[in-house]
């Protein structure tokens, strides 16, 4: 009889809490019917029914137990409280103890602790303001790109310096606005020629130095009457790209402009606070956001706002436009209200965060902005052909893309690509010129071009923007 009740109140307890579980995860689904076919509700439904029987068990033998019976289920009754307090309290103290505060979050055994709580994260990245003002940082804060690269600078690592316009170079300070200046040293001839790339880590050569990035490179190759400005910045998405371009590229009036167009790009279109997108970067700014309206590309707001701005803010919720960033859900987020005490518990943030929330939307955000991007990129191209230059789009695979081809099916083709083909841009693709390296030595540990990489794409772009140049 004892042990009956015993087992009926832990299945109860346990019941219990994976009821609670499964239906603090109905705020992924889109309706009560999409919950009750996922596996949360299947939980939900299974674990009800449990506590339900479990409960008729303990109201069974409460009803059939004799006086001494009922001393007995008194004192069985006793211990798996006491047993429940001493577990779940020696647990929750242990879990707050270990748990780290990361860029991501809070971890606890290595598992990113759901729902986030706002407050530390802002707590967080305050301080992580805090540390690039004292040590100084390499990219700084802009009110229309988001972030930008400071002018003469170098990055804690040493591994990139930046020009007195604040562009790659591989010497802190350089300035490109002598015509004589060149990534390999100066020239006695000044350039007749200028060329500017524009695009993200791929194209600003991510990992490796700047004499090993494939920009650096085919300035080599393309010697002596050529200068080559690298306008790119690792991290932006497409839009900050065009604005980069028509903020501080259009103004040196390059002959060619190379648009290095990686899949990254695209998907960062319809993000505003990278942290949301890509928690793990610990990156502090904003992106600006654009639109289609009345079928205008528009941005939401004239200024991104400043981190200080962002990370102010006592409540997620409070941040400028956050409807419109794809990367934000709100089921990754406390809620508060009936679930604060839940919330609180570090136990229970691990259980539901072993199996990470997720939502069904991947698919559908790569497409919205696939669609933006095309709009985006073909404005770009205008763009530079209306200021007198020839633009040269070059698709930059990552890993998991170099197999692939223009002649692959539609779903196969990686999303760079395939956006390119559908805004009828022509593309350099050196796809080919990557295969020819070892596939171990074609890309960093971070997912970059390696230095033979970078030297590949040089040779093979170099004689595409000579052909360029001769009809200039």
């Amino acid at each position: 009889m004892t042990k009956t009740m015993f087992f009926a109140l832990c299945a109860t307890e346990t019941g219990v809490f994976l009821s609670l579980l499964g239906l603090y995860r109905a705020a992924s689904k889109s309706d009560v019917w999409s919950f009750f076919f996922s596996t949360p509700g299947k939980l939900f439904l299974c674990s009800s029914m449990v506590t339900m029987f479990a409960i008729g068990v303990i109201i069974y033998v409460l009803k059939t137990s004799t006086p001494l019976d009922k001393k007995r289920v008194a004192l069985a009754i006793s211990m798996n409280v006491v047993m429940l307090v001493l577990t779940l309290g020696s647990t929750e103290a242990l879990a707050r103890i270990l748990s780290k505060q990361t860029a991501a979050g809070e971890t606890f055994l290595g598992v990113l602790l759901y729902p986030k709580e706002w407050p530390r994260i802002a707590t967080y990245y305050r301080a992580v303001l805090d540390e690039t003002v004292r040590e100084g940082s390499f990219a700084v804060y802009d009110p229309i790109l988001g972030w930008t690269v400071g002018p003469s600078r170098t990055d804690r690592t040493g591994l990139y310096s930046s020009s007195a316009e604040g562009l790659r170079s591989p010497r802190v300070g350089m300035s490109f606005a002598d015509l004589k200046a060149r990534h390999s040293g100066g020239s006695d001839l000044p350039a007749s020629v200028r060329i500017a790339l524009i695009g993200d880590s791929m194209t600003y050569g991510h990992e490796v130095r700047c004499d090993e990035s494939w920009g650096h490179m085919l300035e080599g190759l393309l010697q002596p009457h050529t200068q080559v400005l690298n306008f790119a910045i690792s991290g932006q998405g497409l839009n900050q790209t065009l604005l980069r371009y028509e903020k501080d590229t259009s103004p040196w009036k390059p002959q060619v402009v190379i648009i290095g167009i990686s899949s990254g790009m695209i998907t960062r279109n319809n993000n505003i606070y990278p942290f949301l997108q890509y928690p793990e970067w610990g990156w502090p700014f904003a992106r600006p956001r654009f639109v289609m309206k009345d079928d205008v590309l528009t941005g939401v707001s004239e200024r991104v706002p400043d981190a200080r701005t962002i990370f102010a803010t006592r409540a997620i919720s409070e941040l400028p436009d956050l409807h419109l960033d794809d990367y934000y859900r709100p089921f990754q987020w406390k809620r508060g209200g009936m679930w604060e005490l839940l919330e609180s518990s570090y136990v229970f943030r691990f259980a539901y965060s072993f199996r990470p929330p997720t939502d069904d939307r991947d698919e559908e955000r790569k497409m919205k902005a696939m669609e933006l991007g095309q709009v985006v990129v073909q404005r770009l191209v205008r763009k530079v052909i209306q200021d007198g230059a020839v633009p040269l789009v070059v698709y930059l695979p990552y890993k998991s893309e170099v197999a692939f081809s223009a002649k692959s099916p539609t779903k196969d083709i990686p999303l760079s690509a395939r956006m390119l083909q559908n805004a009828l841009i022509k593309y350099f693709d050196p796809s080919a010129c990557l295969t020819t390296i070892k596939a171990t030595d074609t890309y960093m540990k971070g997912g970059h071009y390696s230095p033979q990489a970078n030297a590949q794409i040089a040779r093979c772009l170099a004689p595409v923007v000579k052909t360029i140049l001769s009809g200039v």
